[in-house]
């Protein structure tokens, strides 16, 4: 990689046509060096397929892919051992424990017994080292697909849904890992359908729908820019609906199960004007704009 060229990742005017369907069209995407770079979509995207493009598992119809300063097409070894992959559908070698498959693994790049315990540790998979891999649970196999990806050290970490199919604790778990310091020391690219934990992790988003990266932004500033609401709950002032629903700083007002729901653009004026108009706040709950938001901002449709 050129120093002086601040992308890990270069994607230019891609696109791919499979039997006469559009699967990506003209598709650019830059993925600065160091960063934590998201792909977020609805199932069916294109975000695995464009995976496949960038690391050359795929040729494009059109257009260029670079990563590290260096044409995917065709296969560079050199290239691949400075690139880690975590595919949705994990694969191991068959009847070895965790410890003989990582082992394996790190035979194969050169590494030595101090990095296969490091990286037990870093995923909480020490206590599984003699359970084969075919016996451990969904999340302790994306965690040992996660631990496959990083053996060798790689300098770009690809990362394909690595939460999909776990239930809400291993979700958790394996999100509070990924936000750990080992994956804050290489560039990261991660697609996902959960909105919630790509403004969790992400330092920049992309958003691709319909094979087509509409925009790439910070998360915050995905929220900022397309004007998402801020949703404010009043549990105590559903009998001031109608005077709330006069006041400026307010757009919208309902009345639901929970109490009266307000939207605002400008939290900091809403709260002086609700005061200001005498408005029961007790128990007042505020929930901010969210990716869900800017997706439908930039779609014109809900996240499915």
């Amino acid at each position: 990689m050129n120093p002086s060229d601040p992308w890990a990742v270069d994607v230019s005017d891609v696109s791919l046509t499979i039997r006469g369907k559009t699967i990506l069209s003209g598709v650019d995407l830059k993925v600065a060096a160091g960063t934590f770079h998201g792909i977020i979509g609805p199932n069916g995207a294109g975000k695995s397929t464009l995976f496949d493009v960038i690391l050359g598992f795929r040729a494009p119809s059109s257009g260029s892919v670079r990563v590290l300063g260096k044409p995917t097409r065709p296969r560079d070894v050199e290239l691949y051992r400075k690139v880690g992959v975590q595919p949705q559908r994990t694969a191991f070698f068959p009847k070895l424990n965790a410890l003989e498959h990582l082992t394996a693994l790190a035979h194969i790049y050169g590494m030595g017994a101090s990095r296969i315990t490091a990286l037990m540790e870093a995923l909480d998979l020490t206590r599984h080292a003699a359970t084969r891999t075919e016996k451990l649970s969904g999340g302790e196999r994306q965690r040992l697909a996660i631990a496959s990806a990083l053996v060798h050290q790689p300098r770009v970490l690809f990362l394909d849904e690595p939460t999909a199919g776990l239930d809400p604790t291993a979700r958790h778990n394996l999100v509070e890992m990924l936000r750990s310091g080992e994956f804050r020391d290489m560039t990261t690219i991660y697609t996902t359908h959960y909105l919630e934990e790509a403004s969790r992790l992400c330092d920049v988003v992309s958003i691709l729908d319909r094979g087509r990266v509409l925009v790439t932004k910070s998360p915050n500033e995905l929220v900022y820019e397309t004007g998402s609401e801020t949703s404010i709950l009043l549990p105590a002032a559903v009998h001031q609906a109608d005077l709330v629903a006069r006041l400026d700083a307010i757009t919208t007002v309902d009345v639901d199960s929970a109490g009266l729901r307000v939207r605002t653009r400008e939290v900091g004026r809403a709260f002086e004007a609700l005061a200001a108009a005498g408005i029961d706040m007790t128990n007042s709950q505020v929930t901010s704009g969210s990716l869900e938001d800017a997706f439908m901002a930039y779609t014109g449709r809900s996240f499915e």
